[in-house]
C-alpha cells in the first residue's frame, strides 16, 4: 500500500504535469525554438525540482514529436511546422464530428455558452472539443486532448499563429456563425444540424492552419543559452 500523505503521493504526478504544461508552452510559443537543447539537470535546478517530473514531462513532448533525443545531438526541440497543428486539427476534427452524432443529446450552453464580440471562436471550439471528446471516449479521449487539443490552443494565440504565416483572422465571422449554430443545434438535439455547422467550422480551421503550411519549420529565434535551459 502506499505510504505518505495524499499530498505527497500526487506531488510528482503534479509537478510532472506542471513541467509538461510549460515546456510545451514555450515550445510552441516559439521561445524554445527547433534546436534548442534541453538539459535535464538544469531545467530541474531552474526548476527547483528533481530530475523525474522533468525527465516525464520530457518523454511525454518526445512522444508528441515536439522533443527529439539523439545520442549524438543530445535532446533538443524538434523541427516543427503548422503542418503538425493541421494534422492535430484533421483528428480533431473528424472526432469532434462524430462524437456529437453519437451518445445521449446533451446541451451545451453551461460547458459553453455563445461568445461575446472579440471573443476568439477558435478556442470556444477546441473547448466543446474537449468536451464531446472527453465524454465519449474516457481516459483515451483525456489523451487526446493533451496530444491534440492543447498544442492547439497555444498555437491559435495570434502571436504564435502570424510566426508561422497563419492568418487565422480570415473568415473569422463566418466561424463565429458556425459555432454558434452548431450549439444552438446541440441545444435543441438536432444532430444533423450540428454535424453539418461542426464539418464546415473543422473545415475553415484547417484551411486557415494551412496557409501557414508553406513553412516547412518554424520561424528561427533567437536562441536560449543552454546555461538556462
Amino acid at each position: 500500500m502506499p505510504t505518505g500523505s495524499l499530498e505527497e503521493q500526487l506531488r510528482p504526478q503534479l509537478l510532472s504535469g506542471l513541467a509538461y504544461e510549460r515546456l510545451l508552452a514555450e515550445i510552441v510559443s516559439g521561445r524554445l525554438p527547433p534546436g534548442q537543447r534541453l538539459r535535464l539537470d538544469l531545467l530541474a535546478h531552474a526548476w527547483a525540482v528533481s530530475r523525474t517530473p522533468v525527465r516525464e514531462a520530457l518523454q511525454r513532448l518526445v512522444d508528441m514529436r515536439f522533443v527529439q533525443v539523439s545520442p549524438s545531438a543530445g535532446t533538443r526541440v524538434a523541427e516543427w511546422s503548422s503542418v503538425d497543428m493541421v494534422e492535430r486539427a484533421h483528428v480533431v476534427g473528424r472526432l469532434i464530428v462524430e462524437k456529437t452524432c453519437s451518445g445521449p443529446p446533451v446541451p451545451m450552453r453551461a460547458q459553453a455558452p455563445r461568445f461575446a464580440e472579440g471573443t476568439c471562436e477558435l478556442l470556444g471550439y477546441l473547448e466543446l472539443a474537449e468536451h464531446l471528446i472527453s465524454r465519449e471516449l474516457g481516459r483515451l479521449g483525456t489523451r487526446i486532448v493533451c496530444d491534440h487539443i492543447d498544442p492547439l490552443r497555444l498555437f491559435v494565440d495570434s502571436q504564435t499563429a502570424s510566426r508561422h504565416g497563419v492568418d487565422l483572422d480570415a473568415d473569422r465571422t463566418s466561424r463565429r456563425d458556425l459555432l454558434s449554430g452548431a450549439l444552438d443545434a446541440i441545444e435543441r438535439q438536432d444532430p444533423v444540424a450540428a454535424l453539418e455547422a461542426l464539418d464546415a467550422f473543422s473545415a475553415s480551421f484547417i484551411d486557415a492552419l494551412g496557409s501557414g503550411t508553406a513553412r516547412t519549420a518554424a520561424q528561427p529565434q533567437p536562441q536560449t543559452p543552454d546555461i538556462f535551459f
